[in-house]
Parts: C-alpha cells; structure tokens; sequence
C-alpha cells in the first residue's frame, strides 16, 4: 500500500494548482471568457478525448456488470450524501430560505471527477482500471445530481442536462469496449486521443481554482461557523464513512474499491455553485461548503486515503 508521504505528494499538486487557477483569476489574468471558454473546451473535447483513450479495451470494464456497479454506486452514495446533508441542516436549525436547499445539493456532491483523477494517476501509474472508472462512475452521480439533487433545490428534474460531452464519450467507449469495435480503431487515431485527453486534467483543475476566485469575497465566510462546521461533518465525516464502507462490503472489483477510498477523501464539488446561481438557491452557501471542505480536505484526503487503502486490503 503506498505510504502516507506518497499519498501526501500524490494529493499536493492538485491543490497547488487550484491554488494558482485562484490566485491567476484573483489577480486578473484570467477573464471571465478566457475561463467559460476553456471550461467548455474541456468538457466538450479534451475530456471526452480523455475517456476515449482510457475506457475501450480497459481490463477493469471486461463485464457489463463492472460498469452497473459504477454507475449504480456513483448514483447511490450520492442520493445518501443529499440524505445526511439534510439530516445535518435539521439538526443545526438551517431553514428554508436561509440556504437548507443549497447546503443539502453542496454537501452531498463529492468532488467525483477532476480531482480524483490526477490523484488515482499518481497512485496507480501501472494500471488504467481506476482512472477509466471515474467516468463511469461519474454518469452515476450525473444522474443523482441532475434527477434528486435538481428536484431538491427546484423541485424539477433535468434529465436533458446529463446528455453532454462526457457522457456521449462515456456511453460511445463502452460501446466500442464491448463490441470489441475499439480494435479496429487506427493506433495514429488512439495517438491523438492520447494527446489531447491528457490535455483535460491540468486545464480543469486550474479552471476550478479559477472558478473558486470568481465566487470568492472577503465577506463569505463572516457569520457561516454553522454552514462550514456542519458541511466539514457531513462530507469528510459521514459521507466519507459510507463511501469507504461500500468500498470494503460491497461485492465490487478491486479497481471500483481503490477509486472509491480516492472519493471518500475528496471535498466538495464545485458544480452545485452553478446550479444553485442558476436554480434558485444560495450560491453563497455553496462557496461556502467548498472552500471549506476544499481547505480542510488538504490535510484529511491523504490520511484518508492511507487508511482508506489498508482498510479494504484488510478484507471484508
């Protein structure tokens, strides 16, 4: 198992780069269309490239049944982080219109995609299995996000908003993976993918850090001790503990076990800042739930991974 100090070094470059994507927009050398078009092209082309080059012909998604239990547990550990988040803003008296909605959506979503990624590299560099799952399982907490957490903080549910670039990428790689199809793809085409997926990870942890700096104002976090505090409990506590316990119980393959410590340690997703700007809630609360979460997950994600790894080594 990889030790603390290498599980440290793994973890630190992801957040000294969302430290510059924060400080390189708080100094003004990142505008507001600079960032929105580069986000898109991340989403839209180099992720996609990304899962095209790592999930066709990947060992770790021989069976239809490796995929379901990606999904199905990105979906699931989702739907119960949104259940404790709102237990935890009934017990620390959070109300409607003071942010209950938003802090449920925040708490409840785990940096699922970019964050891990870079992390589960520097981990596993010999085996692609854990990397190519995380989009997998990404389409499952797409799902929770866009049907329990939507209709949480609107009462809506926007199924149409999970078709994008990466979930196009996703269903097309499984379906060259298991047809066998990938095969037959040019080595000069699966060069280029190559090329410009490994361009995703870099430009979109800077480009969080770089939303972080948007959102942020001096005044943020004055009066918010109840919001971080209850928010640190329930995504790095709680929410954490349910994820290294389906690691460890559940019938999964080792690969889904390793990817699910990594998300266990992970803070915040940054995403519900959007949908809360764009759906009525409390961006406010969010912002709030990520820098905290975010800051505190710099000291908790490689310990928790550490034990995280040796737990499930352990056996059921």
């Amino acid at each position: 198992m990889p030790s603390y100090w290498t599980i440290l070094t793994a973890t630190l470059p992801v957040f000294i780069v969302i430290g510059i994507g924060f400080a390189m927009h708080r100094g003004c050398w990142l505008g507001e269309e600079i960032e929105v078009g580069t986000m898109r092209l991340v989403l839209n082309f180099f992720v996609p490239c990304l899962i095209l080059s790592l999930i066709p012909g990947n060992h770790a998604l021989e069976t239809f049944s490796s995929a379901g239990w990606a999904v199905g547990c990105g979906f699931g550990l989702v739907v119960c982080g949104f259940g404790l988040a709102w237990v935890a803003s009934r017990v620390v008296g959070l109300k409607s219109g003071e942010g209950r909605r938003t802090f449920v959506v925040g708490c409840g979503v785990q940096n699922y995609g970019y964050l891990p990624l870079p992390i589960l590299a520097e981990l596993f560099p010999d085996d692609a299995g854990p990397i190519a799952l995380v989009f997998v399982h990404g389409v499952g907490v797409e799902l929770a996000m866009w049907t329990a957490g939507l209709a949480i903080l609107s009462g809506t549910v926007g199924l149409r908003s999970v078709i994008n670039g990466p979930f196009l990428a996703v269903v097309v790689a499984l379906l060259l993976n298991y047809t066998g199809a990938y095969r037959f793809i040019p080595e000069f085409i699966d060069r280029v993918f190559d090329m410009m997926g490994a361009c995703a990870i870099p430009m979109a942890i800077l480009m969080i850090g770089a939303t972080m700096g948007r959102f942020f104002r001096p005044d943020l976090l004055h009066d918010a001790v109840r919001t971080t505090l209850a928010s640190l409990v329930v995504r790095l506590v709680l929410a954490a503990g349910i994820i290294l316990a389906a690691a460890r119980f559940l019938p999964i393959s080792p690969d889904l076990r390793w990817l699910l410590v990594v998300q266990a340690a992970m803070p915040a997703a940054v995403f519900p800042i959007m949908l809360a700007r764009l759906y009525g809630g409390r961006p406010q609360v969010a912002i709030q739930v990520v820098l905290a979460t975010s800051a505190v997950s710099l000291v908790t994600a490689p310990l928790v991974i550490a034990w995280g790894l040796r737990w499930i080594a352990a056996g059921p």
